[in-house]
């Protein structure tokens, strides 16, 4: 068996590219006016998707993560992202983003933490995504986001 880990191999290199196009996908699906049917086709079935405040969802049900208030618009802009394969069917993937919207030139920044796993027709999907928030502009919103998100779970 092949250690993906180990560069110059086809595999290492045809895995590393799948990868990478599906995080290169998300990132551009994820802006305002999201094809969430889309961005579910790269997640396994029973994946989690995991909010900055902790609550996992199903990828169906990841337009949480706007809480009916989305931006008029919204890029994510990948700036580094780093591929371990930690079995010969399993990835886990960090990349840093920022994002740019309509409130704000770099509203927020921070982390996807990935797992991928290979599917039996060989192609990679998310099978758990966590969405770490490092940073936020304080008027943006992203800001303005959670701040709502905290006071519904207060009420």
């Amino acid at each position: 068996m092949t250690d993906l880990n180990k560069p110059g191999t086809i595999e290492r290199t045809i895995a590393l590219s799948e990868i990478n196009a599906i995080v290169n996908r998300y990132c551009i699906l994820a802006r305002e006016n999201a094809p969430w049917d889309e961005m579910t086709k790269l997640f396994e079935h029973d994946a989690i998707f995991r909010l900055p405040n902790g609550i996992e969802l199903s990828p169906q049900n990841m337009s949480a993560v706007v809480g009916g208030m989305e931006a008029k618009y919204i890029r994510h802009h990948i700036t580094s992202c780093n591929v371990y394969f930690t079995s010969p069917t399993e990835a886990s993937v960090e990349s840093f983003f920022i994002a740019v919207t309509d409130w704000a030139v770099i509203d927020h920044w921070g982390g996807w933490k990935d797992e991928f796993r290979k599917q039996e027709d060989g192609s990679w999907l998310i099978r758990d995504k966590t969405i770490v928030v490092d940073g936020r502009d304080p008027d943006g919103w992203s800001t303005a986001r959670a701040a709502a998100g905290k006071k519904q779970t207060s009420q």
